[in-house]
């Protein structure tokens, strides 16, 4: 999975004509872990993962796609082995859906005492869906917080700043759904085509 992000990293920041310094900035990250990522020799985090796929302006999911992946249109089913899957002492997201799925993200976060979804708040175009299956999981947003316990449900618009985190002293796992709009998302890539967003 390491070469298929980094071929994917490299791929998207050439057709967005963006050099490996303005990512890595962008991403927070150095430009040698930046390099070391897209020739496959470093393994990104989860929340690098997550912050190149912001600074390039994709969904994280997109950087996991194989080349001879098949599309969504050619199966409707993702089987359990067949999750795509980003690892990180922070936070463990599994991908339960197609990832070049253009309407949906679906994923099942498993985050351990003290682990949180990303490093601090940060905006998507969509909207977030969770729901909690164990455990406690508190959503930080700009102006305060909500605490879920086990069955809680809880949705929102993704431009509001937001992270999910674990404050308390057992696993949480949790249904993490993010709906897009793919006109909107068509326009938000041709705005930032040449740019970072």
């Amino acid at each position: 999975m390491t070469e298929t992000v980094g071929r994917r990293v490299r791929t998207i920041r050439g057709e967005r004509g963006l050099s490996a310094r303005t990512v890595a900035a962008a991403a927070q990250i150095s430009p040698s872990l930046l390099s070391g990522i897209e020739r496959g020799t470093a393994s990104p985090s989860l929340v690098s993962l997550v912050a190149i796929a912001e600074a390039l302006g994709v969904r994280p999911g997109e950087l996991l796609e194989r080349d001879d992946e098949a599309k969504a249109g050619e199966s409707n089913v993702v089987r359990k082995e067949e999750r795509r899957v980003i690892d990180d002492r922070r936070c463990r997201r599994e991908y339960l859906m197609h990832v070049d799925d253009p309407y949906l993200e679906v994923a099942e976060l498993l985050l351990p005492s003290g682990g949180a979804s990303r490093p601090a708040l940060a905006r998507h175009s969509g909207r977030d869906y969770a729901i909690v299956l164990t455990g406690t999981a508190t959503v930080e947003f700009a102006n305060g917080s909500e605490v879920l316990s086990e069955g809680d449900y809880i949705a929102f618009d993704s431009d509001a700043p937001h992270r999910v985190v674990n404050n308390s002293t057992e696993e949480c796992r949790l249904i993490w759904i993010v709906a897009y709009n793919p006109e909107a998302e068509a326009r938000r890539r041709e705005l930032h085509g040449g740019s970072l967003p």
